[in-house]
């Protein structure tokens, strides 16, 4: 407890940590309303309109990228100021250190990411009835779960932003690795690959494959949502277990 009050004391003084989670947070919420409110206008009164995953799925693929690059700052800027020193001396058991970082910045994300996911929902859905579209409402089938599932995606990208500052150790290159997995690969990759390995791609990348819970109207060609939730928690924790074994190994 001691050592992740620490790391609380760590990012709430720095004023640009909680300056960028509200950045992530509005990134979800302004895309997420417009383009609800855009695919309100295109509805044509026929087929299936997803709408809680469109209030929130086009904000989210801003707002994950905010959220990461502040889960590899959180891990990887004591590397470049020197600072990791510091904290190793003051925590010795570096397992101790790293489960305060992972426990600390996980649970922010979380929480924000709940916060984001209903909010985004609700204005989503205020524009979406304003447009004459089919609004959804958290009590009809699946809705509850997509949106508390996008918030749980939040906490994951954040811990993914975690392991890769401590594994990679530059801030710079650790989002450009981010920006790579979490944006570049499972959206403009499968544009360039042939068919089948573009539908394996959107079906299996840890991402794509999280963002399925979210949806209420499912891709019978995808996984389902808690399995597609399962697939990214589970890849997320073996990358935690890769930092977890290296930061106890190597130098400072």
């Amino acid at each position: 407890m001691t050592a992740l009050h620490a790391e609380w004391t760590k990012f709430r003084t720095i004023p640009s940590n909680l300056l960028n989670l509200l950045l992530a947070m509005g990134l979800m919420v302004g895309p997420g309303t417009l383009a609800a409110y855009r695919a309100a206008e295109g509805y044509q009164g026929s087929g299936a309109f997803d709408a809680a995953n469109v209030s929130m799925y086009a904000g989210f693929l801003f707002a994950q990228i905010a959220v990461g690059a502040l889960g590899v700052v959180v891990a990887g800027s004591e590397y470049a100021t020197g600072m990791i020193r510091t904290s190793l001396t003051a925590v010795p058991r570096r397992g101790r250190l790293l489960a305060a970082k992972v426990g600390l910045f996980g649970s922010v994300a979380l929480v924000a990411g709940e916060v984001a996911s209903f909010v985004s929902f609700l204005f989503g859905q205020a524009v979406i009835a304003a447009a004459g579209a089919p609004a959804a409402s958290l009590g009809q089938p699946g809705v509850l779960r997509a949106v508390v599932g996008m918030g749980l995606v939040w906490g994951l990208v954040g811990l993914v932003g975690v392991a890769l500052g401590c594994l990679l150790r530059s801030t710079m290159t650790a989002v450009t690795v981010l920006v790579a997995v979490d944006f570049i690969i499972p959206i403009i990759m499968p544009r360039l690959l042939p068919e089948a390995a573009g539908e394996a791609l959107m079906t299996y990348w840890p991402i794509a494959a999280g963002l399925q819970v979210a949806t209420t109207v499912q891709n019978p060609d995808r996984l389902g949502p808690w399995p597609g939730l399962c697939v990214m928690a589970a890849c997320t924790a073996v990358l935690l277990a890769v930092a977890f074994a290296l930061f106890s190994s190597r130098d400072a």
